[in-house]
């Protein structure tokens, strides 16, 4: 598993399988989620978007199908509020 350590990106895709997040603040980023490991420690992430990929993606699919999962709400006009503080 990668660790990174107090890393401050702003505005990259970050693909989040097999990472460590240690003390880091993501901001304006895309995170790409498949379904492997990934922990953080102290991490904020500031404004990002989650999308699902491959097994996670189908996870979600098959959990909304069985109404467990809400769909995402898509808005026309972004949100003023920031993603902040998921530990």
């Amino acid at each position: 598993m990668q660790v990174l350590e107090n890393w401050h990106p702003q505005g990259v895709t970050v693909y989040m399988d097999d990472k460590r997040f240690v003390k880091c603040v993501l901001t304006d980023c895309k995170l790409i989620y498949g379904g492997g490991d990934v922990t953080w420690e102290n991490t904020q992430f500031v404004n990002c978007q989650l999308t699902f990929d491959g097994a996670a993606q189908r996870t979600v699919a098959y959990l909304q199908n069985f109404g467990l999962m809400k769909p995402p709400v898509t808005n026309a006009t972004p949100s003023a509020q920031p993603n902040s503080g998921v530990n």
